[in-house]
């Protein structure tokens, strides 16, 4: 019997048009009715996963997982756990990206930060509907502050993230955690922190079984929380990885992907 669903929310929740379906919506509402916990596991910021988790009408104690598991935090804004870059390390990796003129993402206490505004932060700010603090010097102001991030995030072509996970690996090597939700999307948090142990915290804090959970995604970063469920189930729009880690597929996130699998995997029959 599943007690709790773990959905990614871009591109798996979300159709093309960034919303929840009225399928999906409706669905999912049946399935808490029956007692099941619905979460959102999501590499997006709180303020930005918080608005589609009140779409489906979820209690204020429920916890959502974000920043790729960096954060679990109930919708009221109690913080359960956190798992954040070290001043230092967050302060390496900025550097590095200022002398190789990349963009970088910095987010420190649910609020975005960058160096300046330019067409890759505008871009994904309002792909993900937050507000954007340009501060100048991005490395200075996490240095001053001693500030402990929960993400990074390098946006850019994706021809260029091979060699740039290559640079950053050996600058910071076991000390962070790569993952990308999206080809053009380079994302670092804190080493061991992914999606799969963030659920698997979560889970041992609710008392649920991994046999009891059913997970579904459709990118890179979906791979670990998708290995430690005992149903996954990737969307028909996943990558070729995904699909091979999950072991189910279903339609894509436009045709009620989400909806479809937890219908077969988790509803109980109507009488």
């Amino acid at each position: 019997m599943i007690r709790l669903i773990a959905s990614d929310l871009d591109d798996t929740l979300l159709n093309r048009d960034g919303q929840i379906s009225g399928v999906n919506r409706e669905v999912i509402r049946e399935a808490v009715a029956q007692g099941i916990v619905f979460t959102i596991v999501t590499g997006r910021m709180f303020k930005s996963a918080v608005p589609f988790a009140l779409e489906l009408g979820l209690d204020r104690h429920q916890p959502i997982i974000c920043y790729n598991g960096a954060l679990i935090r109930r919708l009221s804004g109690e913080t359960l756990y956190e798992s954040y870059l070290s001043p230092e390390l967050a302060q390496a990796v900025a550097e590095h990206g200022r002398r190789r003129g990349w963009t970088i993402n910095a987010y420190f206490e649910d609020e975005l930060y960058v160096a300046e505004i330019n067409s890759d932060v505008e871009r994904y700010a309002a792909g993900v509907q937050v507000q954007v603090t340009a501060v100048g010097d991005l490395v200075g102001f996490i240095k001053d502050g001693g500030r402990r991030l929960a993400k990074i995030l390098i946006p850019g072509p994706p021809e260029d993230s091979r060699d740039r996970i290559a640079e950053l690996k050996e600058l910071a090597g076991p000390q962070i955690e790569i993952a990308s939700s999206k080809p053009h999307f380079i994302e670092i948090t804190s080493a061991n922190t992914t999606k799969g142990r963030a659920l698997q915290w979560l889970i041992d804090f609710l008392g649920i079984r991994p046999a009891e959970v059913l997970a579904i995604g459709d990118g890179n970063n979906d791979v670990s929380m998708l290995e430690m469920a005992g149903i996954s189930v990737a969307v028909g729009n996943a990558s070729s990885k995904v699909k091979e880690a999950a072991g189910h597929v279903t339609s894509p996130s436009w045709e009620h992907g989400v909806a479809k699998a937890i219908s077969e995997f988790a509803l109980a029959p109507s009488s």
